[in-house]
């Protein structure tokens, strides 16, 4: 019963694009303003809530708001026409039924062909049919048809603030003052960004019609502008990360809208339908369609109940992990120093900006001994040249002299090189290897360390060095593209990935197997931690678990801490379900953990604003970072002090938190402290039912 109703309530919060409990509280008590409203949606809820568990379908899978939200929004409308009685009620649970084997098929064809969520365009199809199908159901249409009344307040408001309130309540088939005032603050305790958003949509879909029919009072008048609210809510804080970007694509996408609005209305209602929420699906899918199709980096991949959080988690991501899709170790053992990075001053320009050389370097900055007048006075001539990657050979070159230092070859420009296929879908060109010193040849296979050849000096090469870069085809010479190394120190500083500046001294590092086996967490594992918290001690069980689609997580059955090792380092990725879970404490203290175990080595990651700042604060410093991604952000930087223990700062502006973590001995950790909270190990081991 407890989850069938978090269902329900999730259902109402989801028509705000929402998870929010309360919101979905306030919205069901809304609706039952009008009784019969209410109780047409929980009867159509109930109804094909039920079906889809006599058909199989698992409770976790109705989880998903969309096969709720789309027949409550069926019910409430019935509800708004027809009165909950003996006669009404089957129609009730037939719409139900319906609405749900059409969410769900379409839900299929959608996400299948054109990776679109449903929306719910399911709830106005099946409610354009059964409206209309309601005219020749005479018996249902005379006995319970009945006047609508709605409680109102005269606030005497402005008549385009009149107008957006309705437009807010009509959501609900509650087009009134009071309504929408009720939608709005509620809307505005759950997300700021929403709650902004809803007014953006409105002025943006209003005054674009005003303009269009020449009065502000008709445009205002029109309770079909909540699907401007909705479009520019979906839009600007759903499908798109919330930036200035998403909300002029709100405005945008809202002002488009207005022609549909009323091409729609125009056709519908003359067979006596209402547009319902037509034109906020049909736009809606079509913006998000493009944008899919254009690949745009800022589509939203994994919302989190609300832009906020949604956003948050996106920030703190991007921070940790500036991925490109083509991370790559560094070609050599040892010490190098980088001669040229990206857009470097000589030859990194154009389609060939994306590219890095390497040389090695004495404390003095020099490349060579002595006078430098032979190559072999060139720390870098004939040192081992590594693959960066797992891949195969497509291309080699072998044969080409080295040229004496200072000269390069203008007509050969690359030299010897190989070029290597890498697995994920792209190729690395190295280029200057020594004279006839190539391991390899092509066809064969290499990989991540794998023995390719000398470095030399040959090509465009005025003195020896490596010259590595990524393109999308094999041709040598192809433009560049962006990529990152992985696993590498700069002195004391580690990098899990990045991209070192000239100057830089680098040298590649590799896990230590005995932190890899402490930190290669299984299914079924289990900690026990004793927890002293704001002067209070108590218990809590964490258990490795695999979820469906193969990623691994720590939970306490309220919330599920996501790991898993990446470039020599174990990662707590992100926390999801309950915020307040003590497994909170576990990403805020140890983020990252460099699998070395090198006393000196430190470390530098980023939180989520949510493990430095009050409730009120992080909300409006979201908001605020909605505009400039940039604007806030949590740090942690970090150091082994001794073989098995960190310690570490994490800061925001001025505010700082001390942390620490001790390595246990079998896996994990043993203490974890966090400020003043302290998680202490008392016992682990394995589930019962683990294999």
């Amino acid at each position: 019963m407890k989850r069938a109703l978090i269902s329900l309530l999730r259902s109402y919060s989801a028509l705000f694009f929402s998870s929010s409990h309360l919101l979905g509280l306030v919205l069901l008590a809304l609706t039952f303003m009008n009784p019969n409203m209410g109780f047409g949606g929980a009867v159509s809820v109930a109804s094909a809530y039920l079906f889809a568990r006599i058909v199989g379908f698992r409770e976790d899978f109705l989880k998903l708001e969309h096969y709720i939200y789309n027949p409550l929004l069926v019910g409430l409308a019935l509800g708004y026409l027809f009165k909950v009685g003996v006669i009404s009620a089957p129609f009730f649970v037939i719409a139900g039924i319906l609405t749900f084997l059409l969410t769900y098929s379409l839900s299929a064809v959608f996400h299948r062909y054109f990776a679109l969520p449903v929306l719910s365009l399911p709830f106005v199809i099946t409610v354009s049919l059964l409206y209309l199908a309601s005219v020749k159901f005479t018996n249902l249409f005379v006995i319970s048809l009945y006047p609508k009344f709605y409680l109102d307040l005269p606030l005497f408001l402005p008549v385009p603030v009149e107008g957006f309130f309705k437009a807010l309540g009509a959501v609900l088939f509650t087009p009134t003052v009071f309504g929408g005032l009720v939608v709005f603050l509620a809307l505005l305790s759950v997300s700021r960004i929403l709650a902004f958003l809803s007014v953006v949509g409105y002025v943006s879909g209003v005054l674009t019609h005003a303009l269009l029919v020449g009065s502000i009072y008709q445009a205002v008048s029109d309770l079909s502008a909540f699907n401007y609210v909705l479009i520019a809510m979906a839009v600007g804080g759903v499908l798109l990360i919330p930036s200035p970007r998403s909300y002029a694509f709100a405005v945008l996408s809202s002002a488009v809208a207005v022609p549909v609005v009323v091409g729609v209305k125009a056709f519908w209602e003359a067979y006596g339908v209402p547009a319902f929420a037509f034109p906020f699906n049909f736009t809606v899918l079509l913006v998000l369609y493009v944008l899919l199709l254009s690949g745009d980096r800022y589509i939203t991949r994994w919302y989190r109940g609300t832009p906020e959080r949604t956003l948050d988690a996106y920030l703190t991501y991007n921070r940790r992990f500036p991925f490109t899709g083509r991370e790559i170790h560094l070609p050599f053992s040892g010490r190098w120093t980088v001669w040229q990075a990206y857009d470097g001053p000589w030859t990194h320009r154009g389609p060939w900006r994306f590219a890095y050389d390497f040389v090695i370097t004495d404390p003095d900055g020099r490349t060579y001994r002595g006078d430098g007048y032979f190559l072999t006075d060139y720390y870098a001539f004939g040192k081992p040249v590594l693959s960066p990657v797992d891949g195969t050979i497509v291309s080699v070159v072998g044969n080409l002299p080295d040229n004496p230092p200072g000269q390069a070859d203008r007509i050969n420009n690359w030299g010897n090189h190989v070029v290597i296929h890498d697995h994920r879908g792209f190729y690395i060109l190295i280029a200057h290897f020594k004279q006839n010193s190539l391991r390899v040849k092509v066809g064969d296979t290499v990989r991540v360390g794998s023995m390719l050849g000398l470095c030399g000096n040959s090509g465009y090469s005025p003195q020896p060095h490596i010259h590595i870069h990524v393109q999308a085809v094999p041709k040598v010479g192809a433009p560049t593209l962006p990529f990152n190394f992985v696993s590498y120190r700069r002195g004391e500083l580690f990098r899990d990935m990045g991209l070192p500046a000239e100057g830089e001294v680098v040298e590649p590092v590799f896990p230590d197997r005995g932190m890899l086996r402490r930190f290669n967490l299984l299914i079924d594992q289990s900690m026990r931690f004793s927890v002293e918290e704001g002067g209070h001690t108590y218990e809590f069980k964490a258990v490795v678990k695999m979820d469906p689609y193969g990623y691994f997580y720590l939970t306490d059955g309220r919330a599920r801490l996501y790991f898993g090792i990446l470039n020599s380092t174990f990662n707590f990725y992100s926390l999801w379900g309950n915020p307040s879970s003590p497994l909170r404490y576990l990403l805020f203290a140890v983020p990252k953990l460099p699998l070395l175990n090198e006393v000196g080595l430190r470390w530098e990651d980023h939180l989520p604003l949510r493990a430095l700042s009050s409730p009120i604060l992080r909300e409006v410093a979201l908001f605020l970072a909605s505009f400039k991604h940039n604007l806030f952000g949590v740090s942690a930087n970090l150091r082994f002090v001794s073989p098995n223990r960190l310690e570490g700062v994490v800061e925001m502006r001025g505010k700082r938190v001390e942390t620490s973590a001790t390595i246990a001995d079998d896996f994990a950790f043993s203490e974890i402290r966090f400020g003043e909270v302290i998680l202490r190990k008392i016992e682990s081991g394995w589930e019962e039912n683990s294999t």
